[in-house]
């Protein structure tokens, strides 16, 4: 098993989300995580919930931490899509 596929079952992640590429820093003791959507990709809207299937024209990169993953601190970076919703804006 990948370490992609290890992460991807891990954080449990479902399309059109996936787990794009990570980096593991022996040193710093330290894991990143990249996830990512494959372009085209479709999401509900965040404020109201309707499945619209909306398509991100924009993204917005943020990391987060997250859990240690056993003694290595773990961190997730994402692109997070932006949508324009037809009823909320």
């Amino acid at each position: 098993m990948r370490d992609i596929e290890l992460f991807q079952m891990a954080l449990g992640l479902t399309p059109p989300w996936q787990v794009s590429s990570s980096e593991l820093d022996l040193d710093k003791k330290r894991v990143d995580i990249y996830i990512s959507f494959q372009r085209g990709s479709t999401f509900t809207c965040p404020k109201c919930g309707e499945q619209h299937e909306l398509k991100a024209y924009d993204t917005k990169e943020f990391t987060w931490r997250h859990l240690n993953f056993f003694q290595h601190e773990a961190y997730l970076t994402a692109k997070v899509p932006r949508v324009k919703c037809p009823q909320c804006g």
